[in-house]
């Protein structure tokens, strides 16, 4: 993939009974290799958006890895 959006870092969490807790901090490309598993989500590829908090879908994420 030479895709530099690869290369952004996100935080992906998985959702449980009891909240939600950090699995791990990598980058895209990275996540999107971790087994499908709905109980994933992931922060939002913006640093801004991330901040605040909004999640995305392995869908979504693999969205903005195909967006150049």
């Amino acid at each position: 993939m030479d895709n530099k959006r690869a290369n952004c870092i996100i935080e992906v969490s998985v959702d449980g009974a009891n909240g939600r807790y950090a699995v791990g901090i990598m980058n895209m490309r990275q996540a999107l290799e971790l087994p499908e598993m709905p109980s994933l989500s992931y922060t939002h590829p913006d640093p801004d958006k991330a901040a605040a908090g909004i999640v995305v879908s392995r869908k979504e994420l693999a969205g903005f890895m195909a967006c150049r």
